[in-house]
């Protein structure tokens, strides 16, 4: 972020310990699901859908403007897509003891469609069924589902109400979830950057959060642009900040959340040199589930994001009614906020 620190503790031999081989990126869930989909896998070779079928959750037309297609005006303009998911598995236990966890969230899974349809354009309704199909199976629960993808704007100049793909397919064969995936809290995160490519360092981090075991998307914010804070003030001859704030599910605990915030800002250079100086990208928690935290390299909420515009604008953005624990509501924090904080516009 703008300077801002996080409060993490630098041991003394960390900076003069050689630099570590990069990372090696993390891997989408719906790609890593890919990997284990079958050609065309069918019910004989899943003996847990018993006949006729399971149970099922319906999602209907769930709404997308994707960049699909092999035209370069729908990779450029982008068109209206809908996409529709039939998933079958056993809603029993969830019922007998009236605990979602026991299913499959609807509304994390349509979050997990909507991300992976707004992700890298592809040519084929094909290729995005099967990968709306994979990340399905991210999810412990679903023995089979069937993805639909409508593309009612399909560049053909003939008169017709919609084209479609209905796919079907079954839960990859290799080995299951060892356990549901539940995410226990929703946790607030700043990402800042004023050094190299800062709009696509923010791009690929937010993508690089969504994609770790144990957290879910849910909302991002746009870019904003701010001066560079530093521990003497505003310093105008340094390279601005671009800014953003995203929501997330998570079953991470706050430090195991913060572990991987800091493995994913290595992967990015970050140099932790100079307090509040300039970084290749900053990652902060601002607030993990209502916790109140206070350790050697946590604080929890954030002890200065109720007075940085720079954070509570694009906090404002994706949660208008959202309240700093011990601060009070977003709204008013963000209109008592001094330091100046402008939309990004590329």
């Amino acid at each position: 972020m703008s300077g801002d620190d996080d409060r993490r503790v630098e041991h003394p031999a960390a900076q003069t310990q050689p630099a570590k081989a990069a990372a090696t990126p993390p891997v989408h869930p719906a790609e890593a699901a890919i990997q284990l989909t079958p050609n065309r896998p069918g019910p004989a070779a899943h003996p847990a859908l018993p006949a006729p079928e399971l149970d099922r959750i319906f999602i209907d037309r769930l709404h997308v403007h994707g960049r699909h297609g092999v035209f370069a005006h729908e990779r450029a303009n982008g068109q209206d897509f809908f996409i529709d998911a039939e998933v079958w598995l056993d809603t029993r236990a969830a019922a007998a003891a009236d605990e979602i966890d026991q299913t499959v969230h609807y509304g994390h899974l349509m979050r997990a469609l909507y991300e992976v349809a707004m992700r890298e354009p592809v040519d084929l309704l094909e290729t995005l069924a099967e990968r709306l199909a994979a990340v399905t199976f991210a999810f412990a629960g679903p023995q089979a589902v069937r993805i639909t993808v409508h593309k009612p704007q399909a560049p053909v100049k003939l008169r017709f109400d919609d084209v479609l793909i209905s796919i079907l397919r079954y839960r990859p064969e290799g080995p299951r979830p060892v356990e549901s995936r539940r995410p226990a809290a929703r946790a607030v995160i700043a990402l800042g950057a004023n050094l190299g490519d800062r709009e696509a360092t923010l791009r690929d981090a937010f993508d690089e959060i969504e994609a770790l075991d144990g957290v879910w998307p849910h909302l991002r914010s746009s870019l904003y642009e701010t001066p560079a804070l530093t521990t003497h003030g505003v310093d105008e001859s340094a390279p601005a900040y671009l800014n953003a704030v995203m929501a997330v599910h998570t079953s991470l605990e706050p430090h195991d959340l913060l572990d991987r915030l800091q493995q994913i800002e290595n992967g990015h250079g970050r140099v932790r040199a100079e307090r509040w100086g300039s970084r290749t990208l900053d990652l902060d928690i601002i607030e993990h589930g209502g916790l109140v935290l206070h350790d050697a390299t946590l604080e929890l909420p954030h002890p200065r994001a109720f007075e940085r515009a720079f954070v509570l604008a694009p906090w404002f953005e994706i949660e208008p009614e959202a309240s700093l624990p011990g601060r009070g509501a977003v709204r008013e924090l963000l209109a008592n906020a001094s330091d100046h904080v402008e939309r990004y516009r590329g």
